[in-house]
């Protein structure tokens, strides 16, 4: 099964990803080099791009897919944004104003405020039965750091999304060991590359997913890096995965 990446910014002029239609092309290409048969087409939406509406994306996505159909470029691209939390979020998501992952109503792709962060869990509740997808998770120390919260995140329904790069080369010492616990109790749900460009940030995914398979084995990989990402994308139901009782400290949180 083809890699799946749920957080690539292909969307051109929309954000602060690709610059023009032939580099979100270039992007799409090297993707499907990585191994990747689906993506999000995504964009941000937040105060810093106040135009990106739903219609705007899905417009746009649908313009890059009708391209790559026309280049032969074998990848499915799936209209989404990329959600930054705010005072607004809530009354955002009532007014139709944010758009899901893939367009399917079922997962919303949400990250943290510039320099802060914010429980999810009364977000959790509101927008159910949608899922939040937690962009880029290993990010917020709060969260990587505190198997408590994290416990009680993926409790609620979230999924954790893990930047490719950073189980490929982690930004310190800390962060490996936070990932690496997560690896072990199978909090590590999907991967994105969060690719923006293809001579900056490319969206390297392949080298991440081997890390997984290293760190979490073949199984583990393969439902976080194909299975579990395409379903998301598609907007298919999973099963909450919680984690597995493997560390004592992951043993204390679930009382075990």
């Amino acid at each position: 099964m083809p890699l799946a990446d749920t957080h690539v910014h292909l969307l051109a002029g929309l954000d602060d990803g690709p610059a023009t239609p032939a580099e979100a092309v270039a992007m799409c290409r090297f993707l499907v080099s990585e191994g990747a048969g689906f993506a999000t087409a995504l964009a941000h939406q937040n105060d810093d791009y106040p135009d990106n509406t739903p219609d705007r994306l899905r417009a746009a996505a649908a313009a890059l897919a009708a391209e790559l159909e026309r280049k032969k470029v074998k990848l499915s691209v799936h209209p989404t944004g990329e959600v930054m939390l705010g005072p607004d979020t809530l009354a955002d998501w009532h007014a139709g104003r944010l758009l899901t992952v893939g367009d399917t109503g079922a997962y919303l792709l949400v990250e943290m405020p510039h320099r802060d962060f914010v429980d999810v869990l009364p977000l959790v509740a509101a927008v159910a039965p949608t899922r939040l997808v937690i962009a880029h998770a290993e990010r917020y120390p709060p969260l990587l750091f505190d198997p408590a919260r994290a416990a009680a995140w993926v409790a609620a329904g979230c999924l954790l999304q893990v930047t490719a790069a950073a189980l490929a080369d982690p930004w310190d010492d800390d962060m490996a060991r936070g990932l690496r616990d997560w690896a072990d109790v199978g909090m590590i749900h999907v991967i994105g590359s969060d690719g923006h460009g293809i001579d900056r940030r490319r969206p390297l995914l392949a080298e991440g997913y081997r890390a997984l398979r290293a760190l979490a084995g073949r199984a583990a990989a393969r439902r976080a890096g194909e299975e579990w990402g395409a379903a998301v994308l598609r907007g298919a139901a999973l099963p909450v995965p919680m984690p597995a009782v493997r560390r004592s400290w992951f043993g204390r949180i679930l009382g075990r």
